[in-house]
Parts: C-alpha cells; structure tokens; sequence
C-alpha cells in the first residue's frame, strides 16, 4: 500500500507544475548563509514568473513556456553550484584561520633563523613548506567563494529583472510576446553557461 501511494505521489508531482516545484523547494537542503540570501532570491523569481504565467491565457502560457523552462533549469544548476560552493565554504570556516597561519609561518621562520642543527632547520622547512601549501589553497578557496557570490549577486538582480520583463510581455499580446522570448531565453543561457565555467573552476580546486 506504501508503495502504492508514493507511486500516485510521484505521477501527481511529475504531472502537476506547482507540486513539481514545491516538491523541489522541500527536498533542497539548506546552503552556506553567504550564498543562501542569493538563491533565495533566484527561487522567489523562479515561482515569481510561474505564478504570473499559471494566470495568464492559454496561448500566453505556450508563448511564455520557454522562458519558464529555462529559469527552472537555470534555478536547479544555481542549487547545485551553491551545494558545491556551500562545501568549500565549510572547509573555508572549519580550517584555521589565515592570520592564524601566518603567524604560525611567522613564528617558524624565527626558529629556522635562530638554529643551526641542520636536522632541526630541515624539519622547521618542511614545516614551513605544509604552511605555505595550505595558505595557498585557502586563498585559492577564498577567492573563488568570492567570485562566486559576486556572479550569485548579479544573477538575481538579472532574475528580478525577467520577472519584470515577463510581467510586461504579458501586457501585449501572445504573438507580439513570442518575438521577444528568444532574447529572454538568450540571457538565460548565458547566465548558465558563466555559471558552468564556475563549476569547472571550483572541481579544479
């Protein structure tokens, strides 16, 4: 019977635009604060644009559905970079802080400068090579998560912005709209192809 209802469950969410969308709402775990307040944002736009388009006329519907499709495609690749991103974050505040570890580089070099046992100064150097290793990945990490929510904070003032531009296609009528939907859906694109680039950088790290 459990199986029986969860497979009704799915149909209905695979069938039905609202429940497919609420549904992914609920099962998307919660992001690093820094990049949560974006996304949300992103989101809001995303059920902005469906809310607006499930009250408008039918030929307004089919006329508009491509810019629909591309923002729920472009809001579900903003989730999964934000996971990825969220991760790093993490690391980034769990690890020991920068001023930490330069002042524990700083306090190396004074015990490399100050012995002459060559085993001891090996060891110190060793030591001091890890350092400087790890100093360089967290700035590495750092201003990638930088870039990152520079690019999340132009993204949703873009999407703020479509949600206007759908609202005011819908003004005119379902033929006239359809003209301008190939350069809605272009700006889209784009975002989502900046965002791979983003995606690639951050496996690189």
């Amino acid at each position: 019977m459990g199986v029986l209802l969860w497979l009704i469950m799915v149909v209905a969410v695979s069938r039905d635009p609202s429940l497919r969308i609420s549904h992914e709402m609920q099962r998307r775990a919660p992001l690093a604060q820094r990049f949560q307040r974006y996304f949300d944002r992103i989101e809001r736009a995303q059920v902005g644009v469906f809310n607006s388009l499930s009250t408008a006329p039918a030929p307004m519907r089919q006329a508009l559905q491509p810019v629909q499709t591309e923002i729920d495609r472009l809001t579900n690749q903003v989730y999964a970079l934000c996971k990825r991103m969220t991760m790093l974050e993490n690391y980034r505040l769990v690890s020991q802080s920068r001023s930490d570890l330069e002042a524990d580089l700083q306090q190396i070099e004074t015990k490399i400068n100050g012995t002459e046992d060559s085993l001891t100064k090996r060891e110190y150097e060793e030591s001091r090579r890890s350092l400087q290793e790890r100093l360089s990945k967290l700035q590495e990490v750092s201003t990638q998560l930088d870039r990152v929510e520079a690019q999340l904070m132009s993204l949703s003032n873009e999407m703020d912005g479509i949600v206007t531009e759908v609202i005011r296609l819908q003004a005119m009528g379902h033929k006239e709209a359809a003209r301008f939907v190939p350069t809605v859906t272009q700006k889209l694109r784009e975002q989502a192809t900046q965002l791979k680039a983003f995606e690639r950088e951050a496996i690189a790290i």
